[in-house]
This record gives structure tokens, sequence and C-alpha cells, in this order.
């Protein structure tokens, strides 16, 4: 199973510091989705742009933006975090040659799921350690209801939102292409140990 890592929201002093450790030590999946300077849920393009900078160019290839297929292309990023009904119905030839993640927020939108897309994001599983006030979440067995009638190919999911050490054993055992945290990794003192951890437990190979 492998571990995703959300950015932070907000900016802070270490925070590039921090990921280009945690990639040191092993990570390879990294999601950049970021408030906008103006207060806006997300950030613009140009924001992306600026916070890219910071990193070395190389680590581009591990990373997906929160936009659109067009938006990563121009990043020069490995892929996409798209809502699902973006990329549901007739999109552009050149969206199904960028390596896309569909974000679903209930059960019912998989069922618009493009099968050219690479895997789907599915939650918040849990109560989210990042959300301001409670929002609706699925669940460990609601999720689990999403492979009872698989096949032999079932869903590339993702499981987000309130993962953390304590209930990972709810989901571990779940046939998961990996888990996405963001509350679980930087609401602690020390995000790098905590993904450490998180990763050894996931079974990640640690450096």
């Amino acid at each position: 199973m492998r571990l995703w890592l959300s950015t932070c929201l907000d900016d802070f002093s270490s925070e590039f510091d921090d990921i280009e450790e945690m990639f040191r030590r092993g990570l390879t999946r990294l999601i950049l989705q970021k408030r906008g300077r103006n207060g806006t849920p997300c950030a613009t393009e140009s924001e992306y742009e600026r916070w890219l900078l910071s990193l070395p160019m190389e680590l581009r290839d591990r990373i997906w933006v929160r936009g659109t297929p067009d938006m990563a292309e121009r990043l020069d990023v490995r892929g996409c975090v798209c809502d699902v009904k973006t990329l549901a119905g007739d999109v552009p030839e050149r969206w199904k040659r960028t390596d896309c993640v569909a974000l679903c927020h209930d059960l019912a939108e998989m069922a618009l799921l493009p099968e050219w897309v690479s895997a789907v994001l599915v939650g918040p599983v849990f109560q989210p350690q990042s959300a301001l006030e409670p929002v609706s979440t699925l669940g460990a067995a609601a999720l689990s209801r999403i492979f009872e009638n698989a096949n032999e190919n079932p869903p590339r999911v993702i499981a987000f939102g309130g993962i953390d050490h304590e209930n990972l054993s709810e989901i571990k055992d779940l046939p998961l292409q990996g888990i996405s945290l963001l509350g679980g990794i930087w609401n602690y003192a020390d995000p790098v140990n905590a993904f450490i951890k998180l990763s050894r437990a996931c079974g990640g190979g640690i450096r």
C-alpha cells in the first residue's frame, strides 16, 4: 500500500525542508494543494508555480497538483487530482495522456469514474484532522463495500480523510492502492517522524 502525502493547506517556515527530507526518506507521491493567498479555497496556477520553484526540479515527477490535466502539463508535474465530475464525459484526448487521480466524496460518484483515470481518491473516511468543523464521512465499513463485488481488477482506490497511526488498522487490510495523509502528518510537531512511522506501518521502505 503506497503512502500519498498532501501538502499543508497553508505555508509554514520549515515546509520545504520537511518535504525534501520526506522525499529522501522514501516519499514518492505528493499532492500539491494550497489555499490562495487572497483567502480563496485553492491557489492559482501562478501561486503553485512559485511554490514549486522552492523545490528541486527533479521532484516534480513525484508531484500531483490539485487542478486540471492542462495545469499539470503547464507546471510540468507528474499528474493532477481532479473532481470526478470534471473528468467524466467528453474530455480532450490530451487529458487522457496525463496521470489523473479522480476525487470522489461519496460512493455514488464512483459510477462516473472513467476507465482511463489512474486511480480514485475516496473519502473522507474518518473525520479530517484539518477540518475546521465536522464533515460527513464514509467510515471504514462503507470503504470496504467498494471491494465486495470487485472482480480480479478491483478499483484503484486511494483512501483519504482523518487517517493516522491510531485508525490505520481499520482499513490496512483492504486492497487499497494507497492512503493519502494530511493532518496525520502535518498536525504533529515533527512531521518527518510522523511520516516515517506511518510509512513503516503501511509497509513502505524507509531510508
